[in-house]
């Protein structure tokens, strides 16, 4: 599956509007793939205001949501691997 770039504009619809589990990335660039999540990016360069609504400090960031809600974050790199076992 591809990877969503989010925007203002389409954050709601792709994260909040969401039936299944999003996974977003806040980042400069990069791909991510996970499987049973819908993986979205955002380019904390362009989009300022949803790095400052989620409080992002640091990249990489990743912010799970399900059900349109926030339900874990993740501040800093780690291996495909490493991810996969939080997600489960």
């Amino acid at each position: 599956m591809q990877t969503i770039t989010l925007t203002e504009e389409n954050f709601d619809k792709e994260v909040k509007q969401s039936a299944q589990p999003v996974l977003v990335s806040f980042r400069c660039n990069g791909e991510l793939s996970v499987p049973n999540y819908k993986c979205c990016k955002v380019d904390v360069q362009k989009s300022t205001r949803l790095t400052d609504r989620y409080a992002v400090g640091s990249m990489p960031t990743i912010v799970l949501f399900k059900g349109g809600k926030v339900t874990d974050t993740i501040v800093g790199s780690m291996r495909t691997e490493q991810l996969m076992r939080i997600l489960q």
